[in-house]
Order: C-alpha cells, then sequence, then structure tokens
C-alpha cells in the first residue's frame, strides 16, 4: 500500500485503503503487546520458586487476562485498546514489584557483604606489628552500631518486599518460605564475616606461613613468682586464654547485632546459628588449639628460669647473718647434728667473701646474655625484659650485699678506731693525784680499755686494706676519705698506745697503793658473804609452817640485791686494777635459793586456797563423776 501509494496508483481497494489509515493504531497495538509479552516471559523466566507462591493469585489473573485474547478477542473488538493497556499495565506492575523485590534482596546482599572481607581485628601499622588491641572497644563500637544499622535497614527492605509482593498473611507458610530464603542469605553473609575473622587468625598463626609475632605476653617477676602478663596460668585472672576467648566472642557477637529475619525459628538473632556452624566451629578450634599450644611452650620456657629462683624467694637478710656466723648457710643435717650444743661459729674469711661476690657477678654476666624476646611457633612473642631487669637487679643486689658489707666494715671499724682514740686519749690526758680515788678510777678504765682492744687494733689494718683492694677490683665507689683515714689511724694509734704506756707508768704507784686497798675489801666482803649466807638460811621461809612468808621473801630479795651490788663494784674494780677475786658463790647461791622458795611458796598456796575453796562445797554439790581419784 505504501508503494502504490507514493506511486500513485489508481484502483486501490477500499478495504486496503481503510486499512492502511488505521496502520499507525495497530503499530501502537502491537508495540504494547510486545512490551506485555516481554514483561511476562520475563516475570516466568526470572521468578524464585520462592517468590511465586507469593504471586501465584495475581499470575493466574493475568493468565485469565491473556487468555482472553487467545480465545475470545480480535483486533476489530470494540474494547481492544483497553484491555491491551490493562494487560500491560498489570503484567508491568508485577514485573516492576518482583523487580523491585529482587533489587531489595540484591542490597541486603550487598550489605552483608561490606564486612566479610574485613576482620574486626587488625596489627596495629603495617605487617610486622603486633594485633591491635588498644582501640578494641572504640572499634568494637563502631562495627556494633553498623550492624545496628543495616539490621534496622535490612527488616525495612524485607517489610517493603511484603508490600512490593502484596503479601496478605505473613504467617502463611509461602511468606515463611521467602522470609527463610532471605534469612539464610543473611545467615549466609555473617558465616562469612565470621569467616573472615579466624581465618584471619589461622594465617596470622600459621608457621608455615612464616608470620610475624602476633601476640604477646611479658615475663614479669613479682616475687615468689614469675608472672605472665596476660597470664598463662589458667587458674588466674586476666589470662591469654581468657584474652583469645573473649576477641572470639566480641567476633561471634556480631551475629546478635541483627535480630533474626526468619523470626518463626524462635532465635532471636544470628549468634546461636553461626555458634552451632559446624565449619567455623573446627576452625575455631584449631586456632585455640595453636593458643594452647603456645601457652603450653610458654610455660616450658619459664620453668627454665626455676633455677635461679632461689635469688628472689631466699631471704638475703638471713642468709648474711647466717654467713656471718657460720661462713655458710646451715643445711637441716648441720642443724640436727648439733641440735644440743648449737652448731660452732666459724666466721668467713675475705676470700669466702670474694667467692660469694663472684658467685653473683658471674650471675650477673649470665642474665644480662639472655635474649629479650623469645619467639615462639612463629607467632607468639615472650617479652623477657621485664623478667630479665628485674632478675639483673636482684643479683646485682645479692653482691653489692656482700661488698657493701665489706664496706661497711671497713668504714666502722676506722671511725670505730677514730671514735676510740679520740675518747680515750682524752681520758688518758686527766692529772691524777695521790688519793684522787675517782680520777685514778677513770684512768685506769681508759688503760683497761686500751689494753682490751690492743690484739684487734693491731691486727685490724692489714685486713682492712685487703679489703679495700677486693672491693677496688670491683669497682666498688671508694671515698678518699676511707684511704685518708687508713692512712693516719695506724700512727694516731701507735700514739694512743704510747700514751697508755706512759700514763700506766705515771699511776703505778697509785694504782698498787689501791690495789691492796681493793684486796682488803674484797676478803671484807668474802667474810661478810659467810655471814649473810647463814642470816639467810636462818629467816627465810625453808619451813612449811612459816607465817608471812612473802613479806620475809622480799625482805631478803632486797638483802641480797645489796649484796650483788657491793659484789658488781668490787669486781668491776678488780677487773679494772687486774686483781683476781672470788666467785662469791655464797651470794649466789642465796640468790638460787629465794627464785626457788618463790616458786615453791606460789604452789603451795596456790594448793592451801583450792583445798580452801573445795571446803565450802555443799555436798549436793559435788559432781562425783569429775572427781579424781
Amino acid at each position: 500500500m505504501q508503494q502504490t501509494k507514493a506511486g500513485n496508483t489508481a484502483n486501490i481497494p477500499e478495504e486496503a485503503s481503510k486499512m492502511y489509515q488505521e496502520n499507525e493504531k495497530f503499530v501502537n497495538y502491537v508495540t504494547n503487546l510486545d512490551y506485555t509479552t516481554k514483561s511476562y516471559n520475563k516475570i516466568r523466566l526470572t521468578i524464585l520458586d520462592v517468590e511465586k507462591p507469593l504471586v501465584e493469585k495475581q499470575l493466574e489473573e493475568i493468565d485469565k487476562k491473556l487468555l482472553r485474547a487467545e480465545k475470545e478477542l480480535s483486533w476489530s473488538t470494540a474494547e481492544i485498546w483497553d484491555y491491551i493497556k490493562t494487560a500491560r499495565s498489570e503484567v508491568h506492575d508485577l514485573e516492576n514489584r518482583l523487580h523491585n523485590a529482587k533489587a531489595n534482596v540484591e542490597q541486603i546482599q550487598r550489605l552483608m557483604s561490606t564486612w566479610q572481607d574485613v576482620p574486626l581485628y587488625k596489627r596495629s601499622e603495617g605487617k610486622s606489628t603486633l594485633l591491635y588491641l588498644d582501640d578494641k572497644e572504640q572499634r568494637l563500637n563502631n562495627r556494633y552500631k553498623e550492624l545496628d544499622e543495616t539490621g534496622k535497614k535490612i527488616h525495612s527492605l524485607l517489610k517493603e518486599n511484603s508490600e512490593l509482593l502484596k503479601v496478605e498473611n505473613n504467617d502463611s507458610d509461602a511468606w515463611k518460605k521467602y522470609v527463610d530464603y532471605v534469612d539464610q542469605m543473611v545467615l549466609e553473609g555473617f558465616k562469612r564475616i565470621i569467616n573472615c575473622n579466624l581465618m584471619f587468625f589461622l594465617r596470622e598463626t600459621d608457621p608455615a606461613q612464616n608470620p610475624d609475632p602476633l601476640f604477646e605476653s611479658q615475663l614479669q617477676l613479682q616475687a615468689p613468682n614469675m608472672l605472665f602478663n596476660p597470664s598463662m596460668d589458667e587458674n588466674d585472672k586476666n589470662t591469654f586464654s581468657e584474652l583469645i576467648e573473649d576477641l572470639l566472642d566480641t567476633i561471634y557477637k556480631q551475629g546478635s547485632l541483627i535480630p533474626r529475619l526468619a523470626t518463626h525459628t524462635n532465635q532471636a538473632n544470628y549468634q546461636d546459628a553461626l555458634e552451632h556452624m559446624q565449619d567455623l566451629a573446627d576452625l575455631r578450634t584449631d586456632f585455640t588449639d595453636r593458643v594452647h599450644a603456645v601457652i603450653g611452650k610458654a610455660n616450658e620456657y619459664r620453668a627454665l628460669f626455676n633455677k635461679y629462683a632461689y635469688l628472689w624467694v631466699d631471704d638475703r637478710q638471713e642468709f648474711m647473718r647466717q654467713f656471718l656466723l657460720y661462713g655458710h648457710v646451715l643445711t637441716q643435717e648441720e642443724i640436727e647434728a648439733n641440735a644440743e650444743q648449737g652448731v660452732p661459729q666459724n666466721p668467713p674469711t675475705l676470700q669466702q667473701f670474694k667467692e660469694q661476690v663472684d658467685t653473683y657477678e658471674s650471675i650477673y654476666e649470665e642474665v644480662s646474655k639472655f635474649e629479650d624476646t623469645k619467639i615462639i611457633d612463629k607467632w607468639f612473642r615472650v617479652d623477657s625484659r621485664p623478667f630479665k631487669q628485674a632478675l639483673l637487679n636482684i643479683a646485682k643486689k645479692w653482691s653489692f650485699m656482700f661488698k657493701q658489707h665489706l664496706m661497711d666494715d671497713v668504714t666502722n671499724s676506722l671511725q670505730e678506731l677514730a671514735d676510740f682514740i679520740k675518747l680515750h686519749d682524752k681520758g688518758l690526758n686527766v692529772t691524777v693525784n695521790e688519793g684522787d680515788y675517782d680520777s685514778l678510777v677513770e684512768v685506769m678504765a681508759h688503760l683497761g680499755a686500751v689494753r682490751e682492744k690492743l690484739p684487734m687494733f693491731d691486727a685490724m689494718f692489714e685486713p682492712l686494706k685487703q679489703k679495700l683492694e677486693l672491693l677496688k677490683t670491683y669497682g666498688q665507689e671508694i671515698n678518699d676519705d676511707v684511704y685518708e683515714r687508713l692512712n693516719a689511724l695506724p700512727e694516731k694509734w701507735a700514739n694512743t698506745k704510747k700514751l697508755a704506756l706512759n700514763v700506766k707508768q705515771q699511776v703505778a704507784p697509785l694504782q698498787t697503793n689501791e690495789v691492796a686497798n681493793l684486796r682488803r675489801k674484797v676478803a671484807n666482803f668474802d667474810v661478810r658473804q659467810y655471814e649473810f649466807r647463814e642470816k639467810f638460811r636462818k629467816e627465810s621461809p625453808f619451813a612449811y609452817d612459816q607465817t608471812q612468808v612473802y613479806r620475809k621473801l622480799d625482805q631478803g630479795h632486797i638483802d641480797i640485791s645489796a649484796m650483788e651490788r657491793e659484789m658488781q663494784m668490787l669486781n668491776d674494780s678488780a677487773a679494772l686494777f687486774e686483781v683476781t677475786v672470788p666467785d662469791f658463790k655464797q651470794v649466789k647461791q642465796c640468790r638460787k635459793e629465794i627464785k626457788l622458795l618463790k616458786q615453791l611458796w606460789d604452789y603451795v598456796y596456790l594448793v592451801r586456797t583450792t583445798f580452801d575453796d573445795w571446803k565450802k562445797t555443799k555436798w549436793r554439790e559435788i559432781n562425783a563423776e569429775a572427781v579424781v581419784y
């Protein structure tokens, strides 16, 4: 018709001409029907099994309308255009709603894929650093907040799909199956998130991958224990194992941040389902097995230092006390073997001091060579520096204790001699006149002190020099004042000895007179002690029928004390003037007996008062069962 009309050809049939005039209308019909067909076919080709039951009625209604086109309608039907428009609109509406519903599901998948390649925890900066946990709380808060917002979005999208698919009954099996379909997508998304985190830990703790250390624990010394921080002892708090479990729990907890879509599963969220996934559980077990293996090896490493435990367990002061008395720490066998008479004292020599210092200096050098860190299974690092430094300090304290004792002995000995010289030089320079007994006694006391200290001070200087030489070999800081005193004091001591000798010669005549006088006093006291003894025997309550016993005991104590004071004065004077005195056994015997008398009379009165109390008891109040025969 187009060609004919273009050539102005006459004689065109009227019907053909009418048909041509409606060409555009038919083209529009065909175009719309074609669009409807494509939309319908798209629905049939792309609809999912879980979607089909939800729109089944809608499809049936469309199929009924399309069936009219096949069975009833023709191009000349009056309402054909209305039919085509209605069919197209209904098919397109369903196709569009299904498309949007699918797009929402795809968006849910995209939302859940956000973290499937992003571990919750990571190293600080770069691959060679430890797992960074300083921002743990902030990191968790951010991730949990994101998941919470995502959960709200997912629930909103599912609700929108319910409206798009025109779900009339949310309790229908068809809708539950659809929800299960979307719910499973969310669960799979969580599974990939958890898997990503577990695989991160497994990769970073696989020795075959040659990883850098991921975790670290400090070995510390908190006497009397060696402790890890975090602890490797399961009975402690804040253990490494608890840290790992906490990290894993926070990873799984992500599944609790989105409420379960499939509420008919009676699960509030996805965490429980994730925890029951065997493949994830196997990955978790593989990781925790590595953790437990590392804990065991770390404890074995710590046990290597048990041989040094005595350094922080033993009491240094008690060790030094026994060392100064016996030259070593007593063994249990020595204590038991000398239980009765006691272990004989045997003060240490300078060589023994040197051996002790050398021992602990050697330990110090040995400890200083310890490694600062210990790598276990390539992914776990023990930071030994705190323990190492503490052990170095303790070893140095032991060494310093012996060196300081030697240094103190030198300075104290020199100070003692200097004070002695100052005191007794002054005392020996006192002028003693004939008849001045107090001055004579004072001078004799100074002479006695010099005589007593003479052997010790004479033999002191060479050992002190040896001690200083030994300390010097260890780099011990020694004040110049010590050397100055050590050089000056021998001469001063020699002068003091000369002074004492001169004074002794000067007071010799006065001393002779006083010695004779003292001997007379001693002889007189010796006679008096026998008289006192007789009096004590007569007046003291030695008989059972004595009265006023405690008054007599008190008086006896007073009298004996007076005799003892006089006896002590004679002994002191005798020591000054080098006079031998008897033991005065009678006075000592009186003291011994009055103590025994006091104890005896205490028992006597205890028995008497007990019997007197019993005599007051009525017969009916006597407990016959308690009577002891």
